[in-house]
């Protein structure tokens, strides 16, 4: 049986892609820089600026997990059946004080 992982998309990375998800053929040692790489090429605009050229990490722009688990790094080796998740974190408005 063929490994694979499954990439989902969130926020604009769907209006990017027009897909709510994808799975991908894994093959031996890939990393997530792989991936994120490989939907560049694929999709250009918003997935060229998820990782950082000054520092190669994630850029805080961006919110990437695998298994629910929020990362920075690109190197990390993905496994079969791991979950890649793409989105934009979610920010907060100011909180506004109200006098009663």
């Amino acid at each position: 049986m063929t490994e694979q992982i499954r990439i989902m998309f969130h926020a604009t990375f769907r209006e990017v892609t027009g897909k709510r998800e994808i799975e991908e053929k894994l093959e031996k040692n890939r990393t997530v820089e792989y991936f994120l790489d490989k939907l560049a090429k694929k999709y250009g605009k918003a997935f060229n600026g998820i990782i950082d050229p000054r520092t190669s990490k994630i850029s805080t722009e961006v919110l990437i997990m695998i298994n629910a688990r929020a990362i920075r790094t690109t190197d990390i080796i993905l496994k079969d059946k791991d979950v890649l998740i793409i989105s934009l974190p979610l920010g907060g408005g100011q909180e506004e004080k109200v006098d009663m």
